[in-house]
């Protein structure tokens, strides 16, 4: 009879808010945790490029394994130390922000491109010389500069031990206290607190506390309906998953640690129960357009600080307009092609096929949320159209491959294909709002076909694409009721009051 009720009713599950201090700082810590590995990973990486004494250990039968593993990112492997040097520094700039970007992931699935820089680092240290080698040089680097820098240089560069460069926790975990614990001393001392020890051997005075005290207390921080899914489904037992058939993750506000991959966390479950199907539904209004938590911080700032308040909202011809909106607005493709890579990745993961489906949630705004879904489609006919210039033949010389990966309206590899399928229905991703029909690219080439060669040849579409990002920036998205004026109206929404936050 249990497993009955089980078979027949939905399970729900929706991110996890908690009004407590403790547990809305458990989940900003581990978020500030998880993007530290990443930083250290991309920064190890980084020095196996710089330093030349380090570049012997990446071999031809290690780069051999690397593209067995991940087909995808070989051509990665073929660029020059110069250029590869670059791309890393870049990463670690993502890293550090907690995003991913445009190219920069090479039109792959974040997640599957921080599995690629771990691999990365596994095989490398089966050489017992290497971690001593990259913290050596390390050192080599420290040992020029100040004693300021050396520590801010040491805290950024290779902080994380080698133990959480191979075997970090994963995404979508809900630590314990005494997990966090662990984490936390594998990665040792903050960066405040190496500030702080620097400043004090150049007696220099110490630098005041943030404003606003710690990240948690005036933002609200939040684990995924996946994560709270995965540890639900960890505490009881198999046959009782068995029993299970319909589950609906309701991701209704933003999360930590990259929740978009969050599901790769349910795969054992779907492969031990197939009978089980997941459903994910993302709000496109408080997800997708609500920026990661510094965004947030900045977002308080301004909200706090009047002088600072024409920064939030401003007059231009009468109408307001926000830069934050402007900036989500331009970032639009961008957002949605987070989550449907990640989405399509999952197949490649061994997710079974009818055991998911990802669904755009346009709720409280269903017409507004079609609107939005007009840029998403026309910016996967901007990188057909941009393709289809590049690939002629008759317009040479051809860009390299790292070029078209970064440059111009490439989002991801696999987003034109994904916005068609969805708009044909034969996706198992889909929207509950009109997405109307596809753009034809034939329409933008012709745009496209009309820019100097200065402009084509340069990087491809740049200068085309910096014009679309300032006309997006300086024309957010008009809302209306029941969505507030702005964009950054619902980003509030994630400040914490002031009365309920800690005592100063």
């Amino acid at each position: 009879m249990y497993h009955l009720a089980l078979g027949s009713n939905i399970i729900h599950f929706f991110t996890s808010e908690s009004p407590s201090e403790t547990e809305r700082s458990k989940a900003a810590r581990f978020e500030i945790s998880f993007d530290r590995i990443q930083f250290g990973r991309s920064s190890a990486l980084t020095y196996l490029h710089d330093v030349p004494t380090l570049r012997q250990y990446r071999t031809a039968n290690i780069d051999a394994k690397l593209a067995v593993r991940y087909p995808q990112f070989e051509p990665l492997l073929g660029l020059p130390y110069d250029d590869i040097s670059s791309f890393w520094k870049r990463q670690t700039f993502n890293a550090r922000v907690g995003t991913g970007g445009m190219g920069s992931t090479w039109g792959e699935a974040d997640s599957m491109f921080r599995a690629f820089q771990r691999y990365m680092l596994e095989i490398l240290c089966r050489d017992g010389l290497f971690l001593e080698a990259l913290f050596e040089s390390c050192d080599e680097q420290i040992a020029l500069t100040e004693a300021y820098n050396q520590l801010y240089h040491r805290q950024n560069s290779l902080f994380v031990r080698g133990e959480l460069l191979l075997f970090g926790p994963e995404a979508w975990i809900t630590p314990s206290e005494d997990e966090l614990a662990q984490i936390h001393t594998s990665l040792g001392p903050s960066l405040t607190d190496l500030r702080r020890s620097a400043r004090s051997i150049l007696d220099l005075p110490d630098s005041p506390p943030p404003t606003g005290g710690e990240p948690w207390d005036a933002v609200r921080w939040r684990f995924s309906a996946a994560a709270v899914a995965i540890q639900f489904f960890k505490s009881i037992s198999q046959d009782t998953c068995l029993g299970i058939r319909n589950v609906v993750l309701h991701e209704d506000r933003q999360s930590v640690a990259h929740p978009e991959c969050h599901v790769l966390g349910l795969i054992p479950f779907c492969l031990q129960n197939p009978r089980l199907h997941i459903e994910r539904r993302v709000n496109v209004w408080r997800v997708l357009f609500t920026m990661k938590r510094f965004d947030a911080r900045e977002l308080t700032n301004v909200y706090e600080h009047t002088e600072r308040l024409e920064m939030l909202s401003g007059q231009g011809e009468g109408d307001r307009w926000s830069s934050y909106d402007g900036r989500c607005t331009s970032h639009i493709p961008e957002v949605f092609s987070r989550w449907i890579t990640e989405g399509r990745a999952l197949s490649a993961n061994g997710m079974p096929a009818h055991s998911f489906s990802l669904v755009f949630d346009g709720d409280p705004a269903p017409g507004q949320s079609s609107a939005v879904f007009e840029i998403v489609k026309e910016d996967a006919a901007r990188q057909v159209a941009q393709a289809q210039w590049y690939n002629d033949p008759d317009h040479s010389p051809s860009p390299s491959f790292q070029v078209m990966k970064a440059a111009g309206f490439y989002v991801s590899e696999v987003f034109p294909r994904a916005i068609d399928d969805i708009v044909r229905g034969t996706s198992f991703i889909s929207c509950n709002f009109p997405v109307g029909d596809l753009f034809d690219p034939e329409r933008l080439l012709e745009r496209y076909s009309s820019l100097s060669h200065n402009e084509r040849d340069r990087y491809p579409g740049m200068n085309w694409r910096l014009k679309w990002f300032f006309e997006r920036y300086r024309n957010p998205i008009r809302l209306s009721p029941p969505l507030p004026a702005l964009l950054a109206d619902i980003a509030l929404e994630d400040l914490i009051p002031k009365e309920q936050r800690p005592a100063a």
